[in-house]
């Protein structure tokens, strides 16, 4: 078992708490940057963003699905907070009052179903342009290993820490 494996199976058995009290304490850590040095946020959300895309990577075994998994992910999330979160939170009445939780619950609710949405994302894909989306998405998962998979690897894993 390799250092890289090992470390990778420790990320995995840390309580959800633990995993939940280092997500708070990086948001923190953002927060404080984009304060102090605004210049050096992009950096920051780059790490952050590849760290993400890494664990995504491996649950979804690191091909094109894992690729469009994230891809859909991010397009459903992002929609969600600029379409429906975002005016919604500005309408509210009051933010001390049962509006504010049933928000906050509204918007896990909402990531949970971008999240199944997301897992099926070829469906959505294959259905855009029938027949064409279906053979495009063929085409995409013959042609990915042959030609991405490989630089994508290469930034993803540019650390020195490797696909487990």
């Amino acid at each position: 078992m390799t250092k890289a494996d090992k470390n990778t199976d420790a990320a995995r058995k840390k309580p959800l708490g633990r995993r939940l009290g280092e997500g708070i304490r990086a948001a923190g850590e953002l927060g404080r940057e984009a304060v102090e040095r605004p210049g050096g946020l992009p950096g920051k959300a780059h790490g952050w963003f590849r760290q993400w895309f890494r664990k995504v990577w491996d649950v979804r075994g690191g091909g094109l699905y894992a690729v469009g998994f994230a891809a859909a992910f991010l397009f459903f999330e992002i929609r969600e907070i600029f379409f429906d979160d975002i005016p919604q939170f500005v309408a509210m009445n009051s933010v001390f009052s049962s509006e504010l939780i049933g928000f906050g619950i509204e918007v896990i609710v909402d990531t949970m179903m971008n999240f199944v949405k997301a897992l099926i994302w070829p469906v959505y894909f294959a259905t855009l342009w029938p027949p064409v989306g279906v053979i495009a998405l063929g085409l995409a998962f013959w042609l990915f290993p042959k030609y991405l998979k490989e630089p994508i690897e290469r930034w993803l894993f540019q650390d020195g820490v490797g696909p487990t």
